[in-house]
Order: structure tokens, then sequence, then C-alpha cells
């Protein structure tokens, strides 16, 4: 229902596109970098909050999960609607070769955003555990 409301604001009423996939994939990329900034600030507000009652912490975790899967469906849509402009563009292309283009292309950015990550965090790592050795502190594994 969140997507479905927020979609229906950008698309129908700003854009008078009747549905996501009939806008151009330019619009769709907007909004789905808009979702993932304002859903992941949103996320991060909630996850600070302490809940006491149960039902406020299910609460909070179903609306985490729902905002992430609200992002990734805004991707998806994005995907899904640059794939058919390239295949309009690039006849000779079937749908099935634009996807394995698109997958192959996402995979390696995925694998060096990845490896950029894991470079980041052993060296946060090292840093953490020198600082605490000089300080003499004991850090759990």
């Amino acid at each position: 229902a969140q997507l479905d409301t927020i979609e229906a604001l950008y698309f129908t009423y700003l854009l008078q596109c009747p549905s996501p996939t009939t806008c151009s994939y330019q619009s769709n990329f907007a909004f789905a970098l808009a979702a993932t900034f304002i859903f992941g600030r949103v996320a991060a507000f909630l996850k600070l909050e302490k809940r006491d009652s149960a039902w406020n912490r299910v609460f909070q975790q179903l609306t985490v999960q729902a905002l992430s899967l609200n992002t990734g469906w805004a991707w998806a849509s994005y995907c899904k609607v640059a794939v058919i402009s390239a295949i309009e563009y690039e006849p000779k292309f079937t749908p099935l070769g634009m996807y394995a283009i698109f997958t192959g292309f996402s995979w390696v950015c995925m694998s060096v955003l990845h490896h950029r990550i894991e470079v980041e965090r052993r060296a946060w790592d090292r840093q953490l555990k020198e600082e605490a050795e000089k300080s003499d502190i004991r850090l759990l594994p």
C-alpha cells in the first residue's frame, strides 16, 4: 500500500502517467533514487527509536522491511522500463539478450562495490584493533 500510494502520487498525479512502466526510464530512475534516499532515512530514524512494547517492536521491524521492499520494487520497475527502452532503441537485441546484458552489467557493478566496501571494512577493523591495543581495551571477536 505504501508503494502504490507513492507511485500514484508521483507517476499518476505529478507526471500524468497511468503507471510507472508507461513513463520514461529517467522518471523511474528519479523515483527509485528518491525512494532509496527517503526510505533509507526513514528506516534509519525508525531503527534509532527504542521500543518497549513487543507490538511496537514488531511494527518497527515490519515498517523497516516494507520500506526496503518498496525500494527494491522501485529499482525493479526502473530496470524493467530501462530494458524496454533499450530494446526500442536497439531492436536487434531480444528481450532475453538485453536482460542478460543488464544482468551482467549489474553483476560487475555490484561486485566492484562489494569489493570496495569489504576493503573499507577491513581497514576500519584494523584501525579499531590498533586503537584498542594502544589503549589496552579488549575487543570482542
